[in-house]
Parts: C-alpha cells; sequence; structure tokens
C-alpha cells in the first residue's frame, strides 16, 4: 500500500492564517527595506541621500542595492514615459489564444510591435495576454487584424486606469 503524500501544514496556515493581507515578507532587514521604498519611489535618489535615510554610509548603502540586485530583488532602473504623449491614447488588452505550435512564431512576432507595452504567457482561457497602447480604434482594428493570424482575441478597452505602479512596501500599505 503506497503511502499518500500529505501536503504540509504551512501551506494551508500560510493562507488561512496570514496575519495581515498584503504583507511582503522575505529575509530583508530593515536597511534593506528603507532602500528599497526610497528606490522604488524615486530611483534618482543618490548613494549620500539613500545612506541617511538607512543610517549608512554611502558606500555602505551601494553595497546594499548591489547585493539586492544581486539576488534578483531589484531588477532595474527605468523612466515611466506616458504613451499618451508618444501618440498612443488608448490603452488595450487583448487576449489571445495561440496553438501551441505557433508559440514561437508569434512570439517574434510580437517582440516587433513596438505597440504592444507587456505581452504575458498565461494559464486559463488565453494564451496570452497583451496590453497595448494604440492611437485609436483603427489602430486597434489593425492590430487586431495582425494578431489575427496567430489564433481568436478578445480585446477590452481601458476607460481609466486605478493602479498605474505599485510599490512594494515592507508593511503591504500603498
Amino acid at each position: 500500500m503506497r503511502k499518500r503524500k500529505r501536503l504540509p501544514i504551512y501551506c494551508y496556515d500560510s493562507i488561512v492564517k496570514q496575519p495581515s493581507l498584503g504583507v511582503i515578507t522575505g529575509n530583508l532587514d530593515d536597511r534593506d527595506w528603507i532602500l528599497l521604498e526610497a528606490i522604488q519611489a524615486d530611483a534618482r535618489l543618490s548613494f549620500a541621500e539613500l545612506g541617511r535615510r538607512a543610517k549608512l554610509s554611502p558606500p555602505a548603502a551601494a553595497e546594499r542595492l548591489r547585493r539586492l540586485e544581486d539576488a534578483g530583488v531589484i531588477l532595474g532602473y527605468h523612466a515611466r514615459v506616458s504613451h499618451s504623449h508618444f501618440g498612443l491614447p488608448l490603452l488595450v488588452f487583448i487576449e489571445i489564444q495561440v496553438k501551441r505550435t505557433d508559440y514561437t512564431r508569434f512570439q517574434k512576432a510580437v517582440q516587433k510591435l513596438p505597440w504592444i507595452l507587456e505581452c504575458h504567457h498565461v494559464a486559463g482561457r488565453a494564451s496570452f495576454i497583451l496590453k497595448v497602447a494604440v492611437p485609436d480604434t483603427q489602430g486597434i482594428e489593425l492590430l487586431i487584424g495582425h494578431l489575427g493570424q496567430f489564433g481568436e482575441t478578445t480585446t477590452t478597452l481601458a476607460l481609466s486606469t486605478i493602479v498605474d505602479h505599485r510599490m512594494f512596501l515592507r508593511d503591504g500599505s500603498s
């Protein structure tokens, strides 16, 4: 008789007995969190300013950031640019069902299309979800027509954006 493998209790407990919804956990200390929260708010802060906030010397602050980068906690530093200022005011989400045999061709095609801001391979009815910015409804029609060669699409027009950028904060607040 084979023994059934039991799920560890912590899986269930960590979901059901979560002390506070949204709290971020990990092996970061207080100074790491101070640095992370500061650079998420303004990635242009100097090492001197970051060190002052975390009560570290500028070289120590720089070393901690480098360590967080090496650990994959910090993935990069980016400017957030308005797509509207480039003549692409409409934000659209497109779900597409792509045959598995066409995945590679689809992925290469979407990487070449500048209107596509994000492309996510997902589980569920769709294979991929695209976040795109287009100039107008004709642009939506043109893009859907192009993507149609890869499979069936479902399109959703964003009327407004409630959360545009989320910072990870130690206490889970925003």
